[in-house]
């Protein structure tokens, strides 16, 4: 599962549902090593354009963000 190509994009989206209030910490540590949880979310992926299109998005500028933040230091 670690090894998926999916699976940073899997953890980006996990944190994110963690600082929006939709899950508690005590889920996103089961969900970070639920492999079933990981498959829902990759059968989501590829299949549903608007959820793949959010998740690249958001995903792409967060990583923009932190090499903007590591260039700075």
């Amino acid at each position: 599962m670690k090894n998926d190509k999916l699976y940073p994009h899997y953890l980006f989206y996990l944190e994110n549902m963690l600082n929006d209030g939709k899950t508690t910490k005590s889920k996103f540590s089961l969900f970070k090593i639920s492999k079933s949880y990981f498959e829902d979310f990759k059968n989501r992926f590829e299949n549903d354009e608007t959820f793949k299109d959010m998740i690249i998005e958001l995903y792409k500028s967060e990583m923009r963000d932190i090499k903007i933040n590591n260039i700075l230091k």
